[in-house]
């Protein structure tokens, strides 16, 4: 009996960058601790999500809406009142419960890809003042957009080889991050 050939399995992002060469932009360090699980990335809704910001999306946020209405509206007119009001109900009930976890969701995924697919890309969002990082093992050393160099940030905590730590080094970075339960300024914690 013929099996098929297995395929080989796809490469991920850490093993498609290759190890570490030592001349990598703070860009690529930034990406690289990311995907070690070094640093978490916020994303600052309040500041993302709304028109003039790169990422913001008036479909995502006013077309479930909009959807909402007219179909309410075209059950009222077509069948009657009440079943439309309590089609409008029911749906902005439901709307509003999943329509922000929806958009938030899809929100940060269009900040990550536009985040770490250019340098380009993350310094647009860095002057929006939308994104900010911080260690994953001290959350006390963090660096915000706009005001924050993020450049030193990654030359000064994200230098630093994947495997090879001495032995004593005392570096925040020594082990797998543990999540941090949600800040009390109102910043969004990261979506992992």
């Amino acid at each position: 009996m013929l099996r098929p050939k297995p395929r080989p399995r796809p490469k991920t992002p850490l093993e498609e960058l290759g190890p570490r060469t030592g001349d990598e932009t703070p860009h690529e360090l930034i990406y690289r601790a990311y995907l070690l699980g070094w640093i978490h990335f916020g994303t600052k809704i309040a500041i993302l999500n709304r028109p003039g910001s790169s990422v913001y999306s008036a479909y995502e946020n006013w077309g479930p809406l909009a959807l909402i209405g007219f179909v309410s509206l075209y059950t009222g007119v077509t069948s009657s009142w009440h079943a439309g009001l309590a089609l409008f109900l029911a749906l902005a009930f439901f709307g509003f419960l999943l329509l922000p976890k929806w958009v938030l969701k899809k929100l940060r995924t269009r900040v990550i890809e536009k985040a770490f697919g250019s340098e380009g890309g993350w310094e647009e969002l860095w002057r929006e003042g939308g994104i900010s990082m911080r260690l994953a093992m001290d959350a006390s050393i963090e660096c915000n957009g706009p005001g924050g160099d993020w450049r030193a940030f990654a030359r000064t905590y994200l230098d630093k080889p994947d495997n090879d730590r001495l032995p004593g080094d005392e570096s925040p970075l020594k082990s797998l991050p543990t999540l941090h339960p949600p800040r009390s300024d109102g910043r969004v914690p990261p979506v992992r």
